[in-house]
């Protein structure tokens, strides 16, 4: 039987979606500097790139073993999609409703240590300030125009790693002359 990849990918969307606000609002109710260092760090960290590459084989182990690349593209780009438009969603609502001084302070502590990276590498003081400025200036518009950029930018990241998790998995029945 073969498995319903819509359902699957709303659901795994949904499971990655949970578990990135889980991260995000347990990081800024821990604190302004465990909130930036998760929200620096935490894109290194491909957890929903696990969870999803888990998914896919075991919906190809449901079908038989077998699974196109098209059927693991639309089941993996739909997850991530949807986690992506869920953190969004809540990135939104933290910055915009429920913490307005949130981005101000991460401007502050991303500004400090970007101050202390340049002077590690030994740049020059007009360059950290140049530096400074444009991180000042990026990082004052948390509005929905912002945002959504964002989640667009993280779709189409999205479906480059629905791609690759579409050429790890995939696995086509080879039907043999008669």
């Amino acid at each position: 039987m073969k498995v319903n990849l819509i359902n699957e990918g709303l659901k795994y969307g949904l499971i990655c979606g949970i578990i990135a606000l889980l991260l995000m609002f347990g990081s800024w109710a821990s604190g302004d500097t465990v909130y930036a260092n998760v929200q620096m760090y935490g894109s290194f960290i491909p957890y929903m790139f696990g969870i999803i590459l888990f998914a896919a084989f075991a919906i190809r182990k449901q079908n038989g073993g077998f699974i196109s690349f098209a059927e693991v593209l639309k089941f993996s780009f739909l997850a991530f999609s949807v986690s992506a438009v869920i953190v969004g969603i809540g990135n939104f609502l933290l910055l915009n409703f429920i913490d307005q001084g949130l981005n101000g302070r991460m401007a502050d502590i991303g500004i400090e240590k970007t101050r202390q990276m340049m002077e590690k590498f030994g740049a020059s003081e007009e360059d950290i300030e140049k530096s400074v400025a444009s991180t000042q200036a990026s990082m004052k518009d948390t509005g929905p125009k912002k945002i959504f950029l964002g989640i667009g930018i993280t779709i189409v990241l999205g479906f480059v790693e629905a791609l690759i998790v579409s050429i790890i998995t995939k696995k086509e029945e080879k039907f043999q002359d008669q």
